[in-house]
């Protein structure tokens, strides 16, 4: 299990909403039928729409000053065994998710009218997703990339000869790719791994996003760089 924690973007061209996060998270969500949908959730319940979160969490923000981060996010990894072992995965995430939280407002060293920070004291929802695609940042891609390069500069060649614009031979060009394809280090299912292919087996993850502030807007909670990753 991998945790990582993330403070809200700010500055530049981030928005000060929550609703450019919520609406990435909705992403799996299209095309899919009401029943195959995953909802959002909390401590207190389950399909919580996304309208809802963008309000919970945009409105949870006093005194915050501009720079500040709005909120937190929280993703939870399980490791491919770990997911291997699950029975129905988005039920036992669910599960999971409600009891860290539970450790995370443990972790808070500080109190709120002389106690410990509490469950009910936070504001945050959760979102379970299946589905995970390979980044530019990924080794896989990076690494592929010299070969995606050259791909690009053969096909590109093939379109000028097709239009007349350079002279050679494109049958020579498309064995050159299809070389290339093959030799690229990384693949999957037999094709090269390239930035956006969704990847194989398992990838059931969380993310959470949690409020700045307490759940009665009077008091900032900031996880701390402590947290940021645990097994």
């Amino acid at each position: 299990m991998y945790i990582t924690i993330t403070p809200q973007k700010m500055g530049g061209n981030y928005s000060q909403s929550s609703a450019g996060f919520v609406d990435y998270l909705e992403k799996e969500n299209q095309g899919l039928d009401k029943e195959e949908m995953e909802h959002f959730f909390n401590q207190y319940g389950d399909e919580i729409s996304a309208e809802e979160v963008v309000r919970e969490i945009d409105s949870n923000t006093a005194k915050l000053e501009k720079t500040e981060p709005r909120f937190y996010s929280i993703t939870v990894s399980p490791s491919k065994c770990e997911l291997s072992r699950l029975q129905n995965s988005s039920e036992d995430l669910k599960r999971y998710t409600r009891e860290l939280m539970k450790d995370y407002v443990a972790s808070f060293n500080r109190e709120i009218n002389g106690r410990p920070v509490r469950l009910e004291d936070i504001k945050y929802f959760a979102k379970i997703e299946h589905q995970r695609t390979f980044k530019g940042n990924d080794k896989q891609v990076r690494e592929n990339q010299p070969f995606a390069s050259k791909i690009l500069e053969l096909k590109n060649e093939i379109r000028k000869i097709e239009r007349g614009e350079m002279e050679g031979n494109t049958k020579a060009r498309e064995q050159q790719i299809a070389k290339l394809e093959k030799e690229a280090p990384h693949q999957q299912n037999g094709k090269r791994i390239v930035q956006g292919m969704q990847k194989e087996g398992p990838q059931s993850h969380v993310h959470i996003i949690v409020s700045r502030k307490d759940a009665s807007n009077r008091y900032s909670l900031s996880p701390g760089s402590k947290y940021k990753a645990s097994e």
